[in-house]
């Protein structure tokens, strides 16, 4: 035990952690109220200046934004003078991977009440439908600000997965790639503007499929179809390519996902699955790895991230051989799997 008066850094460490939701809620409320796009990128402001154009009062947004620069999170002058900081430069809208839309997502209603009962999750319940009464996919069609900006966090996600995914994979010998739940396509984007051969289409639910402005279809280089992968997905690409669809769900929706693109497959065509590959040992792997595993408990019970041994045997029973893992330049890997003939077995 730290002698009396001595700081202990373990305790200090813990204590912010406790506190954690604190940040991330002072966070949403910043980037609901878009102040760092108020504030320009090489100069500062004033508090009243940057209340007014908020439309908040002084005060209360001076103590909300101290607290963020104790983390580095803006910088507040002595005199009042309100700047940038490389954190609060990443929630700008106009940067790169935006971290504005995660901290509006994260701590949104939908998921901010599901986390207060997570207990439900250590008997069997579903923290989400336990909060909502329904579940998270319900609840995002009937609330569909909350929907769009799940969209737009997935397009700015800041790991910058659907860049890395087209510069990981040679995407050049396929003339069709379907992705399937590719949410307002992404992903296609990035990889048909590097690779020029191919087209793409994006199976995803009808309010998703909607929402994608003409501006994003690449010149109709992207076809957007409003469907289920559940009640089927379409036959001919060369590609099927789902990232980050598994670990939405539990492992018997996983096999009718998997066993409906098995049976749209051609004998030479290849499934791409974007994921994130939990490593076993917590003590080698990403933190956000296992956040995000337990924000998938939260949300939807049983769905969760899944180590290589998982995904082996998830393609296996449902009629793929595992290929190949592909790193990428973020922490998504592409697990590369091919159908394997009936009668045969993996080798």
């Amino acid at each position: 035990m730290a002698e009396l008066g001595m700081a202990d850094p373990e305790r200090a460490a813990l204590d912010l952690l406790l506190r954690g939701f604190q940040v991330s809620r002072m966070l949403r409320l910043v980037a609901d109220l878009g102040v760092a796009d108020r504030i320009a990128p090489d100069g500062g402001t004033t508090l009243d200046e940057l209340a007014a154009a908020c439309g908040v009062h002084p005060q209360p947004l001076m103590r909300v934004l101290r607290a963020l620069a104790s983390f580095g999170i803006f910088s507040v002058a002595a005199g009042g003078g309100i700047s940038h900081t490389p954190r609060s430069h990443l929630l700008r809208t106009d940067a790169p991977n935006s971290l504005c839309h995660a901290a509006r997502f994260w701590t949104a209603p939908g998921s901010w009440r599901a986390w207060e009962e997570l207990d439900a999750a250590m008997t069997g319940g579903v923290p989400h439908e336990v909060a909502w009464g329904q579940g998270r996919f319900a609840y995002l069609r009937e609330h569909p600000q909350e929907a769009r900006l799940f969209d737009a966090m997935m397009a700015n996600f800041p790991d910058n997965r659907h860049a890395a995914i087209a510069a990981a994979y040679d995407f050049s010998g396929a003339r069709l790639i379907y992705d399937i739940g590719g949410g307002n396509g992404a992903a296609l984007r990035h990889i048909l503007a590097r690779f020029l051969a191919p087209r793409g289409l994006v199976l995803d639910l009808e309010d998703v499929v909607r929402s994608v402005q003409p501006e994003g279809l690449m010149g109709g280089r992207i076809t957007m179809q409003a469907g289920s992968v559940f009640d089927g997905v379409p036959a001919g690409a060369d590609i099927y390519m789902m990232n980050r669809v598994l670990h939405d769900w539990g492992d018997q929706d996983c096999a009718r996902i998997l066993h409906a693109c098995r049976t749209a497959m051609a004998p030479e065509a290849l499934l791409l699955l974007g994921e994130q590959i939990l490593e076993p040992d917590p003590a080698q792997g990403r933190p956000s790895s296992y956040l995000i595993d337990t924000q998938m408990m939260a949300m939807f019970g049983r769905a969760r991230e899944r180590t290589v041994d998982e995904f082996r045997s998830l393609l296996t029973e449902a009629g793929f051989a595992l290929r190949r893992v592909v790193p990428t330049a973020s922490p998504i890997s592409i697990v590369e799997a091919a159908p394997v003939a009936v009668g045969m077995q993996e080798s």
